[in-house]
């Protein structure tokens, strides 16, 4: 069957490329706005009895403080008069939100817990409404809108719902362009080195994308009924490029070694599939069933994981079995393209003498080879010995993220907007009772 699935797309081998051309710009499209649709939170079990108890606090007694702000009288203390009218203002107007509730402030309750030991510094702590990612949307806002600079009075943000959820999330974000900037080039290169051409190294890259910007058009549409994590991103990337890569090396190698064969290019397509695309379906079927497992959670943050773990390896089999076959029907011989000098022999197909000495050497003495194979591996898990288990916290970031960064007030104006700039890290206050 596979064999005549594989004749097929080779007979429509270019209306198969212009119909995935143009899903790649619809899932593109897409998959641009999956971002604005996640969530930073999901942790909680929504059913469990802390979780509860949180919502009837939040709904009946005004929640728990999860922002707060932190002042710092630059002179003298936060009883002088320039520090305690700031500080009643900000609690004035914060108060005045249509978002916050619950304020609790030094300026308004003389409370001891709110003020530092050398009464420099003092707290006013608020509850933000809403869900995760609504509290860390309006922490934001709000970390921005009453920052202003100019003299006697700094400010620092913190809190579970404001610095520390919007500063995970940013660093998630920027931690993953980080990781694809190093991963993509070494990607490129072993994939040069492997497949001995431009043409064919670039293959699996392109599958790759495929699959991550259509994963990407899925998380839109699922986020858009319901919760989807922020961290669901990164099972995307990561998967996404490993199996469009691995999928990838399966199919044109055994294109380019029925080639080296002598078959002709429709006879290769045919028996590509046919062999190696057997391989790649029931290993996507089988990637795809073991993660359905998580769907049982109750949290959205592990669920999320099944959401783009799922949708990925099957998008990534779909590119691999649909558009990889119809690439090479139309590059035929030109896979080979762009010969690197000194792989040439890649580029021939066939069997690898050097992989075949390697394999007879380690099959003749199994025991030589696997003793420091595994010594390897544990000195590589070494550092999983001091891994901190847990849900994000602000430890997860740089130490000034920039919702944490520090703003002066001098007197808050009537827009309460202003810039931003750094100062020493605060001196640890007593927390609120």
């Amino acid at each position: 069957m596979l064999y005549r699935y594989g004749t097929f797309i080779h007979r429509r081998a270019r209306l198969v490329l212009i119909l995935a051309a143009l899903a790649l710009t619809l899932c593109t499209a897409l998959g641009i706005g999956a971002f604005g649709q996640l969530k930073g939170g999901g942790f909680n079990d929504p059913d469990a009895e802390a979780t509860r108890a949180e919502q009837v606090i939040d709904t009946q007694f005004g929640g728990r403080s999860n922002l707060v702000f932190l002042l710092h009288a630059t002179t003298g203390s936060v009883d002088a008069p320039a520090a305690a009218q700031a500080g009643r203002t900000l609690t004035q107007r914060l108060g005045g939100e249509p978002d916050v509730n619950a304020v609790v402030s030094y300026w308004t309750t003389k409370a001891p817990a709110l003020r530092s030991h050398d009464g420099t510094q003092a707290m006013v702590a608020v509850h933000i409404t809403g869900d995760d990612d609504q509290s860390t949307t309006r922490a934001k806002a709000l970390i921005s809108r009453y920052s202003v600079t100019g003299g006697a009075v700094t400010i620092r943000a913190g809190g579970s719902a404001a610095a520390a959820s919007a500063d995970i999330n940013d660093q998630v974000t920027t931690s993953l362009l980080r990781a694809e900037a190093i991963a993509l080039p070494i990607t490129t290169l072993l994939l040069l080195l492997v497949f001995g051409s431009l043409v064919a190294a670039l293959l699996p890259l392109l599958v790759g994308t495929i699959a991550i910007m259509g994963t990407f058009a899925e998380l839109f549409v699922v986020g858009s009924v319901t919760d989807v994590s922020v961290f669901s991103i990164n099972m995307t990337t990561a998967l996404g490029l490993g199996l469009g890569i691995d999928y990838s090396l399966l199919l044109v190698s055994r294109f380019r070694e029925q080639m080296a064969q002598g078959q002709k290019v429709a006879e290769a397509v045919a028996a590509t599939v046919a062999s190696a695309g057997r391989t790649v379906l029931f290993a996507a079927a089988t990637v795809a069933s073991a993660l359905t497992a998580l769907l049982v959670f109750p949290q959205y943050f592990l669920r999320s994981f099944a959401y783009a773990g799922i949708g990925v390896v099957l998008i990534s089999a779909a590119s691999a079995l649909l558009v990889l076959p119809a690439l090479l029907s139309v590059l035929g011989t030109k896979v080979n393209n762009g010969r690197i000098p000194w792989t040439a022999s890649a580029t021939r197909g066939g069997e690898s003498k050097i992989w075949r000495r390697t394999t007879t050497a380690v099959q003749r003495r199994p025991a030589r080879y696997a003793v420091p194979a595994v010594l390897l591996l544990l000195f590589l898990a070494v550092p999983l010995t001091h891994a901190a288990l847990g849900t994000p916290t602000r430890a997860c970031c740089p130490r000034t993220p920039p919702a944490g960064r520090s703003a002066t007030i001098s007197r808050p104006t009537s827009a309460g907007r202003a810039t931003r700039s750094t100062s020493s890290p605060p001196r640890q206050c007593r927390p609120p009772r």
